[in-house]
């Protein structure tokens, strides 16, 4: 095998493990959504901007949903038919995996 050949083969899957880790971040679903729906508002990772902080997130799923549906703020309702409850989930479980 080539000196060039060999070099290209061990740096390919280096290159692949590089470029697909954060890759893998910014395809979880729950962080697409939030980012199109939530982040404006909420801050880039749920830390506040000009509404208030989501992270820590410390509401159960009940709730965090019917806050989303039925605000008790200035936010408006999103309703089912913009967002769905499996997409809610999806934001609750990415806003949970930030520290």
């Amino acid at each position: 095998m080539s000196k060039g050949l060999l070099a290209i083969c061990v740096a390919l899957p280096i290159a692949a493990a590089i470029w697909t880790v954060p890759g893998a971040a910014a395809d979880e679903p729950g962080q697409r959504i939030y980012a199109e729906r939530c982040s404006r508002c909420h801050g880039a990772e749920g830390r506040g901007g000009n509404a208030p902080r989501l992270v820590p997130f410390e509401w159960s799923d009940t709730r965090a949903l019917d806050l989303i549906r039925r605000p008790e703020c200035d936010m408006p309702p999103i309703p089912a038919s913009e967002v769905s409850d499996a997409e809610v989930a999806q934001i609750i479980t990415y806003l949970r995996s930030l520290k």
